[in-house]
């Protein structure tokens, strides 16, 4: 209250007016800037086209300069009054953390203008046996727009945005400007999250989104992440491609102790890293499955990996980059990731004789894919899975141990794998044996030929009729499966059979054990079909091969 009473406000006005009046008087500017000056300036600044013209050409300077001055003073501020952190698209915390946000918007009825996203949710209809996955509507903030959200009592400020991929590059400040415009339209834009909270305890803010991010991965513990190479050819960056469900090891049927035996070199290689250091060996370990097509290459390592509690990092050499940008991508992989690169006997690698320039496109060198896999810039702790259908076509220096130091192949079923698929599928639960359906089984194995048949092809055989058994009426009926006291005439007969009781009477035990055994007599009846089709596919495949080949020789 000191500071405004009369007398110093009158001194304060007195001295204003002073200033006003030496400002407003002749002789002040003509002391200051000379007479012939100050004669030029008044006789110009009465003419109201030259006061007009000068106002346009210094008013959007003046106010460049006032917009610079704002953003200066709220920068300022912001520095002493906030923390954030800024996490871009490219970082594989990206996601777990936008995951989070959008689940902790406000009410969106708060913004008048929103964007709609794809969601969905399961309903199950009443005279449907399954769950029906129904699209629908969601609504989180447009870009651009900043929102706010309350965790834990604090207030934060959630600003997203897309940045172009080009904008980080340094060269594109020396662009001009239509070649600027250019780039933005044709490089690929990256989301960008910023979280603002007030407060000057970064570790604070830190701590509160590190806490998002194992929430995230806690809840997709009993998944499987697969991370993937994406991005333009000049900013290639690891993002989340999907999350599965985890695939049980017995669950894949190789030859006998096939499978047992690489999980127990993996496993000896996960706890023997002292070992490595000790012994000077760089710790790192790479794996190559070879085989014809649906042997289980794919399906074998996403069950290694989830036996492992460890994620997978797809990444192509048919992906155009260099050996620089290869080798970043091979250091920066997802941790606790498998390094899984399929189908390299397929992939074009140059070997430094002019051939990058095939198609414009770039591509791997050989030797920058030797020095990726063992050289200086090889990654300690990493796990490198390679497949290939034809081991014969996949280049040299690729097998040698050191970047390959595990080999599998993985060929036809056996006999083995004929019989422990078959008790996968028809098996009681847990793949028990069931003593009744032994001569189904020497049945199967007489008419089935021993490496033939793939995998993949076996499973699809035995998947259409255990489903039809599974399925119940429906499938019963459609396949025309007879059973041993007549045929599936109504629906009221098949449900007496499906939907029996579960109690361990002999009636009941009978009556399943005669569907199953219809439905496997039903399946050993349609192998020669089966045998039939699958020759007919592999004829097919390879004219098609043939056709390839062909075309490729006629452009050389």
């Amino acid at each position: 209250m000191f500071l405004f009473q009369p007398s110093y406000l009158r001194t304060f006005f007195d001295t204003a007016a002073s200033l006003l009046e030496t400002l407003t008087d002749d002789s002040f500017w003509i002391s200051l800037v000379g007479d012939r000056i100050f004669s030029l300036v008044k006789r110009y600044s009465g003419n109201d086209a030259i006061l007009v013209g000068i106002f346009l050409s210094l008013g959007p300077t003046l106010l460049s300069i006032l917009q610079g001055c704002y953003w200066t003073i709220k920068n300022t501020l912001d520095s002493w009054l906030y923390v954030s952190v800024e996490i871009v698209e490219e970082e594989t915390i990206f996601n777990p953390v936008q995951e989070f946000v959008k689940r902790r918007y406000r009410t969106i009825e708060e913004y008048k203008n929103v964007s709609g996203v794809t969601t969905y949710r399961t309903i199950r209809r009443n005279n449907r046996d399954y769950d029906e996955e129904r699209s629908r509507l969601g609504l989180v903030p447009k870009l651009g727009t900043t929102s706010k959200i309350v965790y834990k009592g604090h207030t934060l400020w959630i600003h997203r945005y897309a940045m172009s991929s080009m904008d980080r590059t340094t060269s594109k400040r020396s662009m001009s400007r239509q070649s600027r415009e250019i780039l933005d339209a044709l490089s690929e834009s990256n989301l960008v999250l910023v979280i603002k909270m007030r407060s000057r305890n970064l570790k604070l803010l830190q701590d509160i989104i590190q806490e998002w991010v194992d929430e995230y991965y806690d809840e997709r513990d009993s998944e499987l992440i697969v991370y993937k190479c994406m991005g333009e050819f000049w900013q290639r960056h690891w993002g989340e491609l999907c999350s599965k469900q985890v695939r049980r090891f017995e669950s894949v049927v190789l030859k006998e102790t096939q499978k047992e035996e690489l999980l127990n070199d993996l496993l000896a290689f996960r706890t023997q890293k002292d070992w490595y250091t000790e012994t000077g060996i760089p710790y790192r370990r790479g794996y190559l499955l070879y085989g014809p097509p649906g042997t289980g290459k794919t399906s074998f390592i996403q069950s290694l990996a989830s036996k492992m509690h460890m994620n997978m990092a797809l990444i192509s050499l048919t992906t155009p980059m260099d050996d620089d940008t290869f080798t970043q991508m091979l250091i920066t992989a997802p941790k606790n990731c498998f390094i899984v690169m399929e189908d390299i006997d397929h992939c074009i690698i140059n070997d430094g004789d002019g051939s990058e320039n095939h198609h414009g496109s770039r591509r791997v060198t050989a030797s920058g894919l030797l020095n990726a896999l063992d050289g200086v810039y090889s990654t300690e702790g990493s796990v490198l899975f390679l497949t290939c259908n034809d081991i014969t076509r996949v280049v040299p220096a690729l097998l040698r141990p050191g970047r390959v130091d595990y080999k599998m192949e993985l060929g036809y079923a056996d006999k083995y794998q004929i019989e422990a698929m078959f008790w996968r599928f028809f098996g009681e639960p847990g793949s028990k044996k069931d003593a009744r359906l032994k001569p189904f089984v020497n049945k199967l194995l007489a008419c089935l030929p021993s490496d033939y048949l793939t995998p993949a092809e076996l499973q699809s055989f035995f998947m259409i009729h255990a489903m039809a058994l599974r399925a119940g009426k429906a499938a019963l009926i459609r396949t025309g499966i007879k059973l041993p006291n007549g045929n599936a005439k109504s629906h009221e007969d098949v449900d007496h059979i499906i939907h029996d009781t579960d109690s361990i009477s002999t009636a009941s035990s009978i009556r399943q054990y005669q569907l199953k055994a219809a439905t496997l007599e039903h399946l050993i009846s349609t192998m020669p079909t089966f045998l039939e089709k699958v020759k007919y596919d592999r004829e097919q495949a390879h004219k098609h091969e043939q056709s390839k080949k062909e075309k490729r020789e006629d452009k050389k």
